[in-house]
This record gives structure tokens, C-alpha cells and sequence, in this order.
């Protein structure tokens, strides 16, 4: 595995998977208490969320640690508190996530509004929706609609390095 790069300030767009990619999260239930426990890290351990995005075996962020916790740590506690209780609730023991996840650093405004895009879009790709408005677990919502009835995480404005929020 690569040494991940730490740079202070640096927004990250990060991917992760369920271990062998079983669609756990395709259970509305989970996906619900994962953005949830996405919501309350990013709580107590102060850090930007810029988009989100959650998928049937996977979960992708945009996010900006704050000075206290590096991105890793932020993972790993979102990763083990979301682990923990579905094992405990579904009484079985072992790994639910995959060993690591990916980041890479968003330097640009523009490089931020492609993968934003990206990110957006996959429900759409993997044929989960039909619009990516129609896709609950996802932070589309936040740039291009009203907000929903269903649980959906209020996003950060962009740090002045990028501008406004689209």
C-alpha cells in the first residue's frame, strides 16, 4: 500500500467499498445509519463535507479534515462505528469494509466540478436511477433541488480557494 499523502487544507475525494463488494448498503436502513454516522463524525471530528454519495457496496466523500484528524482517521472511525453496530445488530463477527480506501487531493475548482459530476452520476451509470435528483443517498439534492423529506446531510460551502457553492 502507498504512503497517503497529508496536506493541510487539502480537500480529498475519497472511495471506499464493502469487503468482496457485498451490497449491504443496498438496505435502505444501512445506508441511512451510514450517512447518519457520516453526519455525527463529521460532528466530533470537525471536518468539511462537499458531496456524498452512497452506493449499494461503497461510499464516496469529498471532504476537507479539519486540523485535528487526517483523512485516515476520519475513515477509520467512520468505517469502525458503522462496522460495529451492523455486526452487532446482525450478530456476526468479521469485516464489513474493505482494508483500505482511496483519496486523491482536488487541487482546482475545475477538477472539483468534474468529479463532483462524477460522483453525481454514478447511481445513473450503474442503473440505480433513472436522474441523478431521483437517487436518495446522494448529495446531488444540495447543489440542484430543494431539500428532500428523506435524511440527506446539509454540505459545506466551498472554501474561498474554489468560491461559492454551484
Amino acid at each position: 500500500m502507498s504512503k497517503r499523502i497529508i496536506k493541510p487544507g487539502a480537500i480529498y475525494d475519497i472511495w471506499t467499498t464493502t469487503k468482496d463488494c457485498v451490497e449491504i448498503l443496498a438496505d435502505s436502513h444501512w445506508a441511512r445509519f451510514l450517512l447518519l454516522s457520516i453526519g455525527y463524525h463529521r460532528y466530533m471530528l470537525d471536518y468539511k463535507i462537499f458531496a456524498y454519495l452512497i452506493m449499494p457496496d461503497s461510499f464516496y466523500l469529498i471532504i476537507q479534515p479539519g486540523r485535528m484528524f487526517t483523512v485516515s482517521k476520519i475513515m477509520k472511525l467512520i468505517k469502525g462505528n458503522f462496522a460495529r453496530k451492523y455486526n452487532e445488530y446482525k450478530r456476526r463477527e468479521g469485516t464489513v469494509w474493505s482494508q483500505s480506501f482511496d483519496a486523491d487531493i482536488i487541487d482546482s475548482l475545475d477538477e472539483f466540478k468534474k468529479r463532483l459530476d462524477r460522483l453525481h452520476s454514478l447511481p445513473v451509470i450503474r442503473q440505480l436511477a433513472k436522474e441523478p435528483g431521483e437517487y436518495e443517498f446522494s448529495s446531488y439534492n444540495n447543489y440542484y433541488r430543494a431539500r428532500r423529506t428523506t435524511i440527506q446531510l446539509v454540505i459545506d460551502s466551498l472554501p474561498e480557494k474554489f468560491g461559492k457553492k454551484r
